[in-house]
C-alpha cells in the first residue's frame, strides 16, 4: 500500500486522504440540507416569519464552508493530508462551521449528530485517541454558541417543557456528547483493524523476501537473462538521458516512464500510453497491436477509434504486407499523402496521414504503433523521433513484461524435476476448490511416492535417483490432461490435480499412472533400473471438505497403499 510520512518520519496510510476527500464532498451537500430542511419546516409548520438576517447568516456560513471545501480540493490534489497544523485547522474550521450552521437553525437540534462528520473521518483514519481534543473541541464550542448571540433564540427545542431551563439543556447537551464519544470509540476498532491488517501484510511481504532470497540461489542459471535484462535497463537510462533536449518531449516521456514503473497490467499501460500519443501530437486515431503468442500475425491490442466499421476494416487489414513488413523489419514508414486504394486498413476512414513504428527491441519484434490523420502533411520529422523513443520506451516495458513472466514461471517450478513445485501447486489448488465450491464440481488429487526410494539411492547413487525423478515427472506430464497439474511435493512424492473429477475417474487414472511406472524401466549409461510407487487418491467434495482435509486424507490413503504391500492405489474414506 501507498504511504506517505509526517514530520516525524512515521508512515502513515495513504488512506487517510480518501476519508478526508469523502468528507469534503458531503459536507457541503449536509450544509445545503440544514438550510433547506429549516427553511421548509418553517414554511410548512408556519410557526415563523421569515426572517432575513438569519438566512443570510446561514447562507454565508454555507458560501464559507463551500469555498474551504474547494480550497482543500486544490490542495488535497497536490499535495497528500499530513497530521500537523494544517490539518488541524482544517477539521475545527469544518466542526466550527457546521455547529454554527445548526445553531442557526430552528430544529438544529435534530442535526446535532451532522457535526459528527469531519470526527468521523478523523477516527477511522487515526484512531479514536485522535479524536478526543476535536470532541472536546466541538462540545465546548457548541456551549459557547448556544448560549451566546449567535445562537437562535428561537430554536424549538426550547418549546420542549423541560429543556426550558438552562441545565436541562446543558444535561442534554452533556449526554449526546457522551453518546457520540462511545459511538466514535467502537468506530475507532476499525482504525486499529486497519493497522494491524498492515503490520500483518508487512509480516508476508518479508516473509516472501525471504522466500525470494532462498529461490535466488537455484535462480543461478537465468543468470543470462538477468544479464540482458541489465543491458536493457542500461538502454533505459541511456534513452532518458537523450531525452533532455526537449522540454515538452521530456515531460511526455516522463509520464510514460512513471506508467511502465507503477502499471503492471500490460493492457492497461498500452492504453495509457496509447492516450498519452494522442494527447501530445493530437492526431485523430492512434493504435498498437501486438503479435500473438505465435508470433506470426499482428492483433490490434488498443485503439481509440471508436466506430465499429473503422474498427472493423482497420482490425481485419492490420496484416497487409506493408504494416508487417515494417514491423519485423523495424522500418518506420511515414506518408502524408495516403491514398486509400493503396492500404486496405484505411478505405473509407478518411486517413490522410499516418506514421507507423515498429515495437523493437535487441533485434525482437512485438508489433508496432499506428498513428492516422485526416489532413495532409501532419507529420514531420519531429513527430517520428518523438513516436520512436516512446515505442523504445513501451518495447523495453513488454521485453521486461516477458522476462518477468518468465522469472515468475521459474520461481514456480522445481528445479531437478522441470515441473510445479509445492507452492504453485497449493496455491492452484485453493483456486480450484473455490471454483469447484462455486460451480458444484468434483475436484480430486492423487498423491504418491516411490516405494523404498531410500533404498534405490543408497544402491545406485543420488544422481541416478536424481534421473529417476526427473524421467518419472516427464512421464507424468506427458499422462496427463491439459487441465491437470502435476508437483513436486516434496523429496520423492508427487502429486497430481484433476479438476472435474470424481472419485472413480480419479482411481481409474491412478491405476493407469501406477501400471505405466511400474513397466517403466529407466536406464543410464551401464544402469537400468525400475521402480514401483503407492498411491493415495482423494476426492473434494465427496471425501473432504476442504483443502486441508483433502491433502490430509489422500496422504493417509497413501499410508493405507504402503502398509497394503506397496506398489498399489488406495482411495480415502470418510474416517480419514
Amino acid at each position: 500500500m501507498d504511504r506517505c510520512k509526517n514530520r516525524n518520519g512515521k508512515h502513515l496510510p495513504v488512506e487517510l486522504n480518501k476519508y478526508e476527500k469523502v468528507t469534503m464532498h458531503y459536507l457541503w451537500m449536509v450544509a445545503l440540507f440544514l438550510i433547506l430542511s429549516d427553511g421548509f419546516a418553517c414554511f410548512v409548520t408556519a410557526q415563523a416569519v421569515f426572517n432575513r438576517k438569519l438566512f443570510i447568516s446561514q447562507v454565508v456560513l454555507f458560501l464559507v464552508l463551500l469555498f474551504s471545501i474547494v480550497l482543500r480540493v486544490v490542495i488535497v490534489g497536490k499535495t497528500p493530508y499530513k497530521p500537523g497544523f494544517f490539518y488541524a485547522l482544517m477539521k475545527t474550521s469544518d466542526i466550527l462551521l457546521l455547529l454554527l450552521l445548526v445553531t442557526t437553525t430552528r430544529y438544529g437540534f435534530l442535526f446535532y449528530f451532522v457535526i459528527l462528520l469531519p470526527i468521523i473521518s478523523i477516527c477511522i483514519s487515526r484512531g479514536f485517541a485522535a479524536t478526543l481534543p476535536y470532541i472536546c473541541f466541538s462540545y465546548v464550542a457548541h456551549i459557547i454558541i448556544l448560549y451566546g448571540r449567535l445562537a437562535n433564540h428561537h430554536d424549538a427545542l426550547k418549546n420542549v417543557f423541560f429543556f426550558q431551563h438552562q441545565l436541562w439543556r446543558l444535561a442534554f447537551l452533556t449526554a449526546l456528547y457522551l453518546f457520540f464519544t462511545v459511538g466514535l470509540r467502537i468506530l475507532g476498532t476499525y482504525h486499529d483493524q486497519f493497522t494491524q491488517s498492515e503490520k500483518d501484510n508487512r509480516n508476508l511481504v518479508d516473509k516472501l523476501g525471504r522466500k525470494y532470497a532462498q529461490l535466488e540461489e537455484a535462480r543461478k542459471e537465468k543468470q543470462d537473462q538477468y544479464d540482458k535484462l541489465k543491458e536493457v535497463n542500461l538502454q533505459l537510462e541511456d534513452t532518458n538521458k537523450k531525452l533532455t533536449s526537449s522540454i515538452a518531449e521530456f515531460f511526455t516521456l516522463q509520464q510514460i516512464s512513471q506508467a511502465i514503473s507503477s502499471i503492471f497490467d500490460m493492457n492497461e499501460l498500452l492504453q495509457f500510453v496509447n492516450d498519452v500519443i494522442i494527447g501530445v501530437m493530437g492526431v485523430s486515431t492512434s493504435n498498437i497491436a501486438l503479435y500473438d503468442i505465435g508470433g506470426e500475425r499482428l492483433k490490434v491490442q488498443v485503439s481509440n477509434i471508436v466506430h465499429k466499421k473503422d474498427r472493423a476494416i482497420l482490425t481485419d487489414n492490420i496484416n497487409t504486407p506493408y504494416l508487417k513488413d515494417a514491423a519485423e523489419h523495424g522500418r518506420t514508414i511515414i506518408n502524408n499523402s495516403v491514398n486509400p486504394d493503396e492500404f486496405d486498413f484505411t478505405r473509407g476512414r478518411n486517413v490522410r496521414s499516418l506514421l507507423c513504428v515498429p515495437l523493437q527491441v535487441k533485434g525482437k519484434s512485438y508489433g508496432l504503433v499506428l498513428i492516422e490523420h485526416s489532413i495532409p502533411e501532419a507529420f514531420g520529422e519531429d513527430n517520428v523521433r518523438l513516436l520512436e523513443i516512446i515505442t523504445q520506451q513501451i518495447s523495453i516495458a513488454i521485453d521486461n513484461t516477458r522476462l518477468y513472466e518468465q522469472l515468475q514461471e521459474f520461481a514456480n517450478t522445481d528445479g531437478l524435476t522441470q515441473i510445479y513445485n509445492r507452492v504453485f501447486f497449493q496455491n492452484r489448488l485453493q483456486v480450484e476448490l473455490k471454483r469447484a465450491q462455486q460451480q458444484g464440481y468434483e475436484v480430486s488429487v492423487i498423491l504418491f511416492d516411490i516405494d523404498n526410494f531410500k533404498r534405490f539411492n543408497d544402491s545406485y547413487g543420488h544422481l541416478f535417483g536424481d534421473i529417476v525423478l526427473k524421467t518419472l515427472a516427464q512421464m507424468l506430464k506427458d499422462s496427463i490432461r491439459q487441465d491437470d497439474i502435476v508437483a513436486r511435493f516434496g523429496g520423492e512424492e508427487f502429486i497430481i490435480l484433476l479438476p472435474h473429477t470424481g472419485m472413480d475417474f480419479a482411481f481409474e487414472k491412478a491405476e493407469e499412472l501406477r501400471n505405466m511406472i511400474e513397466k517403466l524401466t529407466i536406464r543410464d549409461k551401464t544402469i537400468s533400473a525400475s521402480v514401483t510407487v503407492s498411491m493415495g487418491v482423494s476426492t473434494f467434495p465427496t471425501l473432504a471438505q476442504n483443502e486441508t482435509v483433502l491433502l490430509t486424507s489422500a496422504d493417509k490413503a497413501l499410508y493405507k497403499a504402503k502398509n497394503s504391500g506397496k506398489n498399489c492405489v488406495r482411495v480415502a474414506n470418510h474416517n480419514m
